[in-house]
């Protein structure tokens, strides 16, 4: 197995773990954890068709929808939902569920961009979650003693500003260049996993433990 593909397989196997671990840490009351364990299952599910179609060479690039635009939505829910965002709480559900049912009326009458990578997608849909990631660290600045989701948010904010610029900009350049970017792109996400991991290890874990007692 070449460097690459094992760095690859790497982010996917701390996907399913974390996927894993987070639902046993699963916790009712917390609505934020619900949306974001969701979102992990989301990714799960997605990255496991994906490659399963993949293997097959059968055209993948439809689901790109199922996780940009249910990242979106997942994660809006997602920080609407921390302490601190109830001024903004409203406007962000209002604004996520608007752009999620525009952009599901948009493929649903545009069935030739369905099966096609879309930029402008992937550009509205993680924008304004790179701004709610940005709102969170300004938060932390006021609270250093609430250190619940800053390694996710930490990890979240640079993959997904680096992906982004990387997706949107993905047909610019020859191919030996969008290799190099591609194994960029790979090492961020299996980073932004790591981080994720260590985010349930530091803050997650006891509850598993608890529910045990």
């Amino acid at each position: 197995m070449e460097l690459d593909e094992l760095i690859t397989e790497l982010g996917y196997f701390f996907l399913i773990v974390n996927t894993f671990l987070f639902i046993l840490s699963f916790n009712k009351k917390d609505k934020a954890l619900k949306y974001f364990i969701l979102n992990l299952v989301l990714c799960s599910v997605v990255q496991l068709i994906s490659s399963k179609l993949h293997d097959k060479g059968i055209n993948n690039l439809y689901l790109s929808h199922y996780f940009f635009t249910g990242q979106f939505l997942l994660l809006s829910l997602f920080y609407s939902s921390l302490s601190g965002y109830e001024k903004i709480k409203k406007p962000i559900k209002y604004f996520s569920f608007t752009l999620t049912l525009s952009i599901i009326l948009y493929f649903s009458l545009n069935s030739k961009a369905y099966v096609k990578w879309n930029e402008l997608e992937i550009g509205l849909t993680s924008i304004p979650l790179l701004l709610y990631s940005f709102l969170f660290f300004l938060k932390k600045v006021d609270d250093n003693n609430d250190k619940i989701y800053i390694y996710f948010n930490s990890g979240f904010f640079v993959y997904t500003l680096c992906s982004t610029l990387i997706f949107i900009l993905g047909n610019i350049g020859s191919r030996e260049i969008k290799l190099i970017v591609w194994d960029i792109n790979q090492i961020l996400y299996l980073i932004f996993q790591i981080l994720i991991f260590i985010e349930w290890y530091k803050n997650f874990r006891t509850q598993i433990f608890f529910k045990k007692k």
